[in-house]
This record gives structure tokens, sequence and C-alpha cells, in this order.
């Protein structure tokens, strides 16, 4: 601490001076009535808003109160200085290297709140929202301001994401495509009724809202792929996902359809004459 600043704080200590004594003590009363007064405005909010029961506009006023407590004691500790004869200017230099300081040293968890208030805001996804996390689909099962906690469909494990990895993040709809690879020799007629036909099956499947036949999707260096949509809950999506695979090879089966896999051709030399 700056000595000029230090030997202001002693002085001011150790000075008696009933005038500003009392004008001291009406700022610390000021404060504590302020912060009082916050509190219950806050609880009364929190009662006739019913935030409480809302986990992310909870967290999003709760950091909102908490960040006008500091603002206001800070500067009623600023006013009393500054009666006491304390040069706050010094004072308010040091504060801000200090807390250049310390937003440096938390600036991950300053990202992860600013993503936390865009969440909110944006309104991107809820407690029991279907996600997908890196590949992974799961459940939002809790929210905080600074975290989020997927529990995912396949293994049941929970994960708490920082906030600030929400690009990471995707919300799941109801809408799942398989892209089928089928050989370049087969009919394209055959490929079209085979599959509608397997696409018809697969809406008797439980959980199945609507299955779709969308046809060729592209060319690919040893199939054609053909892409089939069908819809369902997105919590259900693996254990579906896995019925629909039965029903799709089922199908190929039935109609001694075969998919097609990369195949590598070796030659050989041998005196002079080639060998596959």
């Amino acid at each position: 601490m700056d000595e000029s600043l230090w030997n202001e704080l002693m002085q001011a200590a150790f000075r008696f001076d009933p005038d500003r004594l009392w004008k001291s003590g009406i700022a610390v009363l000021l404060m504590i009535a302020v912060l009082i007064a916050m509190r219950v405005a806050f609880k009364a909010f929190k009662k006739r808003s019913h935030i409480g029961s809302d986990v992310k506009k909870y967290h999003f006023f709760l950091t909102a109160y908490r960040i006008m407590k500091v603002f206001v004691i800070i500067t009623a500790v600023m006013g009393i200085l500054s009666i006491n004869g304390v040069n706050v200017t010094s004072f308010s230099m040091l504060f801000g290297v200090f807390a250049a300081m310390i937003v440096f040293a938390v600036k991950d968890s300053f990202q992860d709140i600013f993503a936390g208030f865009t969440i909110m805001l944006d309104k991107y996804f809820s407690v029991g929202d279907a996600v997908e996390y890196e590949g992974k689909d799961g459940v939002v099962v809790s929210f905080t301001i600074r975290t989020t906690k997927i529990e995912f469909l396949d293994d049941r494990s929970v994960m708490s994401i920082s906030n600030r990895h929400i690009t990471k993040i995707k919300k799941l709809t109801h809408l799942v495509d398989i892209d089928i690879p089928l050989s370049y020799e087969l009919d394209r007629k055959t490929a079209f009724s085979v599959l509608s036909s397997v696409c018809e099956k697969i809406k008797a499947i439980s959980g199945i809202e609507d299955c779709q036949f969308k046809g060729t999707q592209s060319f690919s260096e040893y199939a054609v792929i053909y892409k089939l949509r069908f819809f369902c809950e997105p919590n259900d999506r693996p254990d579906i996902r896995r019925e629909v695979m039965k029903t799709i090879q089922d199908g190929l089966n039935e109609a001694e359809i075969r998919i097609p896999y990369r195949q590598i051709e070796i030659r050989t030399y041998d005196q002079g004459h080639i060998q596959q």
C-alpha cells in the first residue's frame, strides 16, 4: 500500500473528531438500512414472483442481488473514508488494481457466469431438455449460473459442464436421420421399394411418432447413400434408435440385400505376372 495513503488511514483512525464521527455513524446506519431494504425487497420479490421454483431465474436475480450488495458496501466505505479526510482517489486506484488482479485470476468463472446469463436470456435450454454434448446424448438435470449438469442416456452417468462451453452443447429435437449405404449394383427402384417397406415397419415401433423415407442422399466411393428419417422423444432416442437399426437390418436381410463395405484389392507380382 502507498505510504501516504497508509498515513492518512492511521491519522483518520486515531483522530477524534465528533463532527466526522457522527457523519461516519450516519453513513454506516444508512448502509445497513439500504442492505436491509434490499434483502426485504429480494425476499418479497422471490415470494411474489415464485422465482424460487425456477432455478435459472433464481440464480440470475440472486447474482444481481449480491453484486448490488457489494456495490453498496464499497460505496459506503469510500464515503466514510472521504468523511474522515482520506484521499479516496489513491484508494480507488489501489482498489482498481486489486480488482483487476482478481478478475484476471477468476476470468474463467466470469466467463461461466456471462454464459449462464446468456443461456437464461436466450432460453437456450432448460432443465429436462435433451441435449448432445461431444457426440453423446443426455438430459439437463441441473442448471446454475456457472455450471450445467447433464445425465447421459447411454450409461446414466452425470457430468458437470462449465457454462463457458455452451458452444459444445446442442439441443436435440424429435428428428433423427439415418444414412443407409447400398451397393451401386442394386437397382434404384428395388432400393426405394425395400426401404419404403422398412419405413412402414419402423412406424409400428413403440415410441415412434413418424417415419419417412427421404430417398437418395449422396454418392460415396463404394455405395449409394439413402436417407431415412424418424421422429421420437429425444429422451428415448438411444433405445429406439437401436430398435430402428435392427428393423432396417432385418428388412435388408429379408430382401437379400447386403450392406456394402470397403474392400482392399491386393496385387502381387510373381515372375512378371500379376496375380490378384
